[in-house]
């Protein structure tokens, strides 16, 4: 295998991973949004029925928790972006030199 071929190799190895790090990190997403809708509503229950002070501030702290995760795996899927755009762009500049490459041997031979 040419180095030019392990380089582009490699940038799409890095472009798959971004894709499935940021895929995975959509859905961790909606699995805290899904989480903070269920406290949200469980909240309001528990609120309506006179529960204990304790039992309402462990939610309000649960439902802070999960607003402090989302906001983490915001800025992680900004940087997983970052990195797809950056593997993409590596990938693209290999194919380019590659495609060059080849119709300069292309030339020469004819």
């Amino acid at each position: 295998m040419k180095a030019t071929d392990q380089i582009q190799a490699i940038f799409r190895r890095q472009l798959e991973q971004r894709r499935q790090e940021i895929a995975g990190l959509e859905r961790l997403v909606q699995t805290l949004l899904q989480q903070q809708a269920k406290l949200n509503v469980e909240q309001k229950a528990a609120e309506a029925a006179g529960s204990a002070p304790h039992y309402v501030a462990a939610m309000v702290e649960r439902r802070a928790r999960i607003v402090q995760s989302l906001a983490e795996v915001d800025v992680k899927i900004r940087q997983a972006r970052d990195g797809l755009s950056e593997a993409y762009h590596g990938v693209r500049r290999s194919e380019i030199a590659a495609s060059a490459r080849a119709e300069q041997n292309r030339r020469r031979a004819g």
